[in-house]
């Protein structure tokens, strides 16, 4: 799981302002307020971001509103970390592939559903799917995880490898009348001993029998989808710790000596 922020109790000298605010706290008092002050910091700025992120993404759905996690410190290792997710539900999309790059900037990771389609032999190395005018969308302005199902299965490229079948009759005839097709990729053929390329008509990408044309629902790029920094992470956090940390302990210190008093 990749931190996008560890913070620790010593840093940016907060610990020594904890510690100024107290006279003559035990030594072994410490390592507990420090370790109790990070685990109440830690979730405090996870909303923080939970918060931020409608204000910098469109319409960003619960999934991605979940998709960060904190791992708490504890005695022996005063570091509370705040990662994205590595993990998903279903085989879906993991946090990770689309969140970081919003955090951090640059390329965006290979998809799921297109490493499926790589698989498969329909996407080429490096290159992406892209949602073209004829996909379906729901209102986060996503393709909606049954949609995609239903294209891998009629492109023999599923999550579920049951769903793909046999190379039986029945299952070529139900891909031949499934809506969802690949076009546009070049045609391999063997002309006289000599290997020719034909270039497809359609833009390489999926599409939809729509009556009797067809709808672009995915083009393919070899151009990784750039993105900028949009959501501000480590300063969303930074700044959650600098409000809260130094009270925290305090309040924390002080519940550990009344009690052993």
């Amino acid at each position: 799981m990749p931190d996008v922020i560890s913070l620790t109790a010593t840093r940016s000298g907060r610990l020594d302002a904890a510690l100024a605010q107290l006279r003559d706290i035990p030594s072994r008092v410490i390592p507990y307020a420090a370790s109790t002050a990070l685990n109440r910091v830690g979730p405090a700025a996870r909303k923080d971001l939970q918060a931020e992120m409608p204000r910098v993404f469109d319409r960003p759905n619960a999934y991605t509103l979940n998709s960060i996690r904190v791992i708490p410190a504890t005695v022996d290792n005063l570091t509370v970390r705040i990662a994205v997710k590595d993990d998903a539900t279903n085989n879906g999309t993991r946090p990770e592939d689309y969140l970081l790059p919003n955090v951090f900037g640059g390329g965006r990771n290979e998809k799921r559903f297109e490493r499926n389609l790589r698989y498969a032999g329909i996407l080429r190395e490096g290159w992406r799917a892209i949602p073209a005018s004829g996909a379906k969308l729901d209102a986060f302005g996503n393709v909606p995880r049954g949609e995609l199902q239903r294209i891998l299965t009629a492109l023999r490229a599923s999550f579920d490898r049951y769903q793909n079948r046999t190379d039986s009759a029945r299952s070529r005839r139900n891909a031949r009348n499934a809506p969802y097709f690949v076009g546009g990729l070049p045609r391999v053929s063997i002309v006289g001993g000599e290997q020719r390329v034909t270039p497809g008509s359609l833009q390489p990408g999926i599409y939809r029998r729509d009556g009797r044309g067809v709808k672009p629902v995915f083009i393919f790029t070899p151009k990784q989808p750039q993105y900028r920094q949009r959501l501000d992470f480590e300063r969303t956090v930074e700044r959650r710790a600098d409000a809260d940390f130094v009270p925290e302990f305090v309040r924390a210190a002080e519940d550990i000596i009344s009690r052993r008093r």
